[in-house]
């Protein structure tokens, strides 16, 4: 059965036909344990149908269904996603395969994969949005071997400003259950008050990104498969300078350094425009799928 990395804690995946179009899709299915819950499912579809670009993952339809039970004021029902489903899987995968084989996905993979995550980044920030757990295995692989950055479950406000102690802790919390642990940029960890989380979290992941196609590992895989404090690593293990010309670039800083790399491999600077049809959302009842492919809760 074709393996995908769309699961999380509380969402199965199943790989379905639209029978209709007949075309191979993906369900995302995700279990929702209180109306906060649902909502916060409904809020993933509209990201994904607000933010069209070719290296961002479009959603095909949401379904919200009727609650499965109730208990007391818990209302327990299930979102619905219908995804693109792309064969090649995730970059993660591609890595792992890397990793055994001793090989590497090359220097022009390596430019083109970050131009197109730093495009699909850039088109969600203009949106006033950050995605806030970008790492390999949220990069599905079209045909072309372009990026798709995938699961917007985590995705926030671009600029979130924590006023109190109770907020630095609600978005620790928030951090612990939705940001990969070695992908995790330190101000997810220690939250500052009063202070800003921005969009820059995603640049710390994406250099944690760029690190991995380098060595087909994230920079703290190897602290996290020990069983030492990733938190403690991402925090203290690297030196950052204090002078504020060396802050965390941005991301049209780190556009601007890649150009002249592309140019000179011969590769586009820019992502070809997407030409997929509009997204619509569905309602029970308007598309038909057949199962094909099932994965266990995560």
């Amino acid at each position: 059965s074709p393996k995908c990395d769309l699961c999380s804690g509380f969402s199965q995946v199943d790989l379905c036909r639209e029978e209709k179009s007949n075309r191979l899709c993906v369900a995302k299915r995700i279990l929702c344990h209180s109306r906060a819950d649902s909502e916060r499912a409904v809020r993933e579809a509209e990201y994904h149908r607000r933010l069209r670009h070719p290296n961002l993952l479009t959603c095909l339809g949401h379904s919200v269904g009727q609650p499965i039970t109730s208990v007391a004021a818990t209302v327990v029902a299930e979102v619905i996603l219908v995804l693109p489903y792309h064969r090649r899987g995730t970059l993660s995968e591609e890595l792992d395969l890397c990793r055994i084989a001793k090989s590497s996905i090359g220097l022009n993979r390596i430019l083109s994969t970050i131009s197109g995550l730093c495009s699909g980044l850039a088109a969600m920030h203009s949106a006033d949005l950050a995605h806030r757990d970008l790492k390999t295995g949220n990069v599905l692989l079209d045909d072309s071997l372009r990026p798709i950055l995938m699961d917007f479950g985590s995705v926030t406000d671009k600029l979130v400003w924590i006023n109190s102690r109770q907020e630095a802790v609600r978005w620790q919390d928030f951090a612990a259950e939705h940001c990969s642990m070695t992908y995790r940029a330190p101000e997810l960890y220690n939250v500052p008050c009063p202070g800003i989380i921005s969009e820059k979290a995603d640049i710390w992941s994406l250099g944690c990104v760029l690190y991995a196609l380098c060595y087909n590992e994230s920079p703290f895989d190897l602290v996290y498969s020990r069983g030492d404090s990733v938190a403690l690593a991402t925090c203290s293990g690297i030196k950052l300078p204090t002078s504020p010309e060396f802050e965390r670039p941005s991301l049209a800083e780190i556009r601007t350094v890649l150009a002249p790399l592309l140019i000179s491999a011969g590769l586009p600077t820019e992502e070809p425009e997407d030409d997929a049809t509009e997204a619509a959302v569905v309602s029970q009842g308007d598309v038909r799928l057949t199962s094909v492919a099932h994965t266990q809760e995560a």
